[in-house]
């Protein structure tokens, strides 16, 4: 592991504990699975963790993990936590780190170093190819973007005034679009449209960010099985060659080596200050 992958096993760590102390069931998803399988713990060149939990253990986590973590050097960041995040899921953050990520650079959320938790959800109760549920998918990633932009409202540093003039100009011009997270709260409500008990097809919205429709039979997130990641026993998709094959195609095939790199992009890092101080010269 490099230092950064060991930050995020630490708070992977912390989030297997909580879900352990409350029986709530989770699994790796994307690249953490893939990595699991093909690698026994990180792929070499990834540079994050994401986990996984149907929607009705999520909810339950979203309301145990705050009091978990008080205390500690870690936040549970959502759109409620930090309301200047946008994204339809949960990350933990450690307070005492900064990564900031180019596509969030200007917004004034928690910038530590994360994993993140995405509730997996039915995508339609009907008996429709995948590709069908595009237009759901257009449609919940067009409130993404319309939070965004709401969401560079600022306040004033000394060290960044000017910077956070311009865009809290900009900001407050698409405020009245995302009055109380009217975007956030309608996502939410799409989400929760079709339980797992009665959805056919059911994956991670966000993963058409990606070009990828992810549907899959709710059976392959409700069943799952032990594996390895860094040492340490975590649960995977019991059909996870199924899973793996949806999202990946030929998934024990290294990629190329001018593709063997993380996705992730930032405008400033630190392991070692944390990301009030490194951007604000705020010391907690």
């Amino acid at each position: 592991m490099n230092p950064l992958q060991e930050k995020q096993f630490e708070m992977l760590k912390v989030f297997i504990g909580i879900c352990e102390k409350h029986n709530l069931q989770y699994f790796l998803v994307g690249g953490s699975t893939l990595g699991a399988v093909r690698h026994k713990g990180f792929i070499p060149w990834d540079d994050d963790i994401d986990v996984g939990m149907v929607r009705d253990e999520y909810d339950k986590f979203i309301k145990i993990a705050p009091k978990e973590l008080e205390g500690t050097e870690f936040f549970l960041q959502t759109w409620r936590s930090d309301p200047h995040f946008t994204y339809p899921f949960a990350k933990i953050r450690n307070n005492k780190t900064t990564y900031v990520e180019d596509f969030f650079a200007n917004h004034q959320i928690n910038h530590g170093v994360w994993i993140d938790i995405l509730p997996i959800d039915g995508l339609t109760d009907k008996n429709i190819p995948k590709e069908k549920c595009k237009p759901r998918l257009r449609r919940y990633i067009f409130h993404i973007y319309m939070a965004y932009l709401p969401a560079l409202l600022r306040k004033f540093h000394k060290r960044t005034f000017f910077k956070d003039l311009f865009f809290g100009f900009v900001g407050l011009l698409f405020y009245p679009l995302n009055i109380a997270h009217f975007h956030q709260r309608r996502l939410d409500k799409m989400a929760h449209e079709y339980p797992l008990d009665k959805a056919t097809l059911a994956g991670n919205h966000l993963y058409y960010f990606t070009g990828r429709v992810e549907g899959l039979p709710p059976k392959i997130y409700l069943e799952t099985t032990d594996a390895e990641f860094e040492g340490i026993k975590v649960k995977i998709q019991k059909d996870y060659d199924t899973y793996l094959k949806c999202l990946y195609g030929d998934y024990m095939k290294l990629p190329p080596e001018n593709q063997r790199e993380g996705h992730h992009y930032n405008t400033g890092f630190s392991l070692d200050v944390g990301w009030e101080e490194y951007l604000y010269g705020k010391k907690k």
